[in-house]
């Protein structure tokens, strides 16, 4: 694989990852943009697997560790959840897809919609965290870093651990579970809660997932 393909497969995961906290505060956004944004992420996702065909041809080869089964079976997960999904979005669509006209099912779209944008929320993280060492390169070339340094390995485990336990609190507080296991058919918003610590305890939940998938692999 040339190096700028390499580049462009490590900027569209990113670009994945900014997107991800965004999609998940529609409240915040507004469904338009909502739907412009999720619209990107399909249109990323789809990159992202067009880049990575190696992945498709390798499933029925080679031997299943428990490591490499636990990954698969993470990925067709995440496969699964994100058609679910589109899909759903779609059908809801009022801006982006409106001229396809959809009519009909549009309960049952928005709890699958609410269902698998949580679970979405997971097992995208944790497939970031299974493959993390695949940004290293990348992080230290954009940040000039040519060599390794135990000061700074050190710092980002505490920085990693202190998110982890503040993505705990989020999780919990934002009843996450609620969502999760379809106790709930709405969004609870805290309109009392700033915008910025509503995008932090995203960004927090998404490292403690992220992290529990790199320490189980």
């Amino acid at each position: 694989m040339t190096q700028s393909k390499q580049i462009v497969k490590r900027i569209i995961d990113l670009a994945m990852i900014a997107l991800l906290p965004l999609l998940m505060a529609e409240i915040l956004i507004g469904q338009e943009i909502h739907e412009w944004l999720g619209t990107a992420m399909l249109v990323l996702f789809l990159a992202h697997h067009l880049l990575n065909p190696g992945w498709w041809k390798g499933l029925p080869k080679g031997k299943y560790t428990p490591s490499r089964a636990l990954g698969t079976a993470l990925d067709l997960l995440l496969l699964l959840d994100m058609i679910a999904l589109f899909v759903s979005g779609i059908m809801m669509s009022g801006f982006v897809f409106r001229f396809l006209h959809i009519n009909g099912g549009m309960m049952i779209a928005r709890q699958l919609h609410l269902f698998a944008s949580h679970w979405g929320l997971i097992l995208m993280s944790a497939h970031l965290g299974m493959h993390m060492e695949q940004f290293f390169p990348l992080f230290r070339k954009m940040f000039h870093l040519s060599q390794k340094s135990a000061a700074r390995t050190w710092t980002l485990r505490v920085i990693a651990v202190v998110l982890s336990a503040y993505g705990v609190y989020a999780f919990i507080t934002q009843h996450m579970t609620d969502y999760l296991f379809l106790q709930t058919h709405f969004v609870l918003f805290d309109e009392t809660k700033a915008a910025a610590f509503y995008f932090t305890e995203t960004a927090a939940m998404m490292n403690l997932f992220a992290a529990a998938a790199c320490l189980a692999t």
